[in-house]
């Protein structure tokens, strides 16, 4: 099976970026499982406009504004919605027509195209239409929030299949009630290779600490994490002195990138209490696993997210925030995960405190996740089998998926 995967975020390995991983996971799964894969993806300084990563996936990050050192709309670390500069948005319609045109230049290759958030389906609907390929696209949250509900229903409508592959939620079943097409129930997928070794950055920050606790926030550092999704990531700093005053050694590491200006306000926090020996931030890495797998205790995760994936897959016990999103969920409190109250220092204090002095009854909590989400977070060993097979029964006319007001579905 030849699938072609169109994205508007792809890791480059080689170069230490990181953004959409979790679509690296899904094309080396597709691999691992014996389909050829390539990926099309914008351009940006630095990278290759054709390479070829692990299992023999082959990237073709595309030019769209030239000379190319003047690209301004794809960069590292920034979503494209997030750019400001009126040179970005002056390059709009450039990556809508040279993504569009490379679509259709592999779409005769291709035997099925999945797309990444909805805008990518909406540039390959063409390649539908004109060649008879089968689309599936998976909506990640982003375009549901930021585009108009019209223009989802729209791609649902067209397409020949949405993945739903986000768990039992409150946001997903609002989700399959709002749109009607075709559902791919699938589960989630992540790719994870386990390094032998502490990253020598966080080995050097516990040197000297005798049985610290190892706490690891994994994210983008961005505002609607603090507001909307009411992560910790500027309570930790504060956490962070209230437990050194109970006596506790607790270390505390950033990996990720984001907004300047909550960067310098961390910095400040950080040396204005002068917690430059428990608190490190590390910057983005490409495989934030690395770290993960030697934390004693995650943050990051909401419900089923990429970073919530991986501490599960690890067997990591992780700290979720006590909101809907995450409670009405199969995530259980001090079963399977750790509950805090949202915007409260002093529950997230209490219950770093307790993990510091459980240290087993912790690492238990992270079993129960490995084993109770297994059905639903899978290995990409695993997923890929899982996702060819909807495939091929797609490409063959017999879907096996669920439905959504199908009535007004058409072929």
């Amino acid at each position: 099976m030849n699938i072609l995967i169109v994205t508007s975020s792809f890791p480059a390995p080689r170069i230490g970026i990181y953004d959409g991983k979790f679509v690296l996971s899904e094309a080396i799964a597709y691999a691992k499982a014996g389909a050829k894969v390539r990926v099309l993806t914008p351009h940006f300084l630095g990278v290759d406009i054709r390479e070829e990563i692990q299992n023999g996936v082959v990237v073709y990050r595309i030019p769209y504004f030239f000379p190319r050192s003047l690209e301004r709309l794809k960069q590292p670390g920034v979503p494209v919605y997030g750019q400001k500069s009126p040179l970005a948005w002056f390059q709009i319609p450039f990556l809508c027509l040279f993504l569009s045109v490379a679509i259709l230049q592999h779409a005769c290759w291709a035997d099925i195209i999945h797309a990444q958030w909805t805008v990518a389906a909406f540039f390959a609907l063409p390649a539908k239409w004109l060649f008879n390929k089968k689309l599936v696209f998976t909506a990640r949250g982003t375009d549901l929030r930021k585009l108009p509900i019209w223009f989802n229903q729209f791609i649902h409508y067209q397409a020949d299949a949405a993945v739903d592959c986000f768990g039992p939620q409150p946001r997903n079943e609002l989700y399959r009630k709002r749109f009607s097409g075709y559902f791919l129930t699938l589960p989630l997928i992540v790719h994870v290779e386990p390094c032998q070794k502490m990253p020598k950055d966080m080995e050097a920050r516990i040197a000297e600490a005798e049985n610290p606790l190892l706490v690891l926030y994994v994210g983008r550092l961005d505002n609607f994490k603090l507001n909307n999704s009411k992560l910790p990531i500027i309570s930790l700093i504060e956490v962070a002195r209230v437990l050194g005053d109970r006596g506790l050694d607790c270390r505390i590491f950033y990996v990720g990138e984001g907004d300047p200006s909550i960067k310098r306000q961390m910095k400040r926090l950080i040396a204005r209490w002068g917690l430059q020996d428990r608190i490190s931030m590390l910057g983005g890495k490409l495989n934030a696993t690395d770290y993960m797998q030697f934390c004693d205790i995650g943050v990051g995760g909401v419900a089923f997210n990429a970073v919530s994936q991986e501490y599960t897959v690890l067997g990591k016990p992780q700290i979720l925030i006590d909101l809907p999103d995450n409670k009405d969920t199969p995530w259980k409190h001090m079963e399977n995960a750790i509950f805090v109250k949202p915007d409260s220092p002093g529950d997230l204090a209490d219950k770093l405190f307790w993990a510091m002095n459980n240290k087993n009854e912790l690492r238990k909590i992270g079993e129960n996740a490995k084993e109770s989400m297994k059905e639903l977070i899978v290995s990409s060993k695993m997923g890929g089998h899982r996702y060819l097979t909807a495939f091929q029964a797609l490409l063959e006319g017999n879907f096996s998926g669920s439905t959504s007001d199908l009535s007004t579905h058409h072929e």
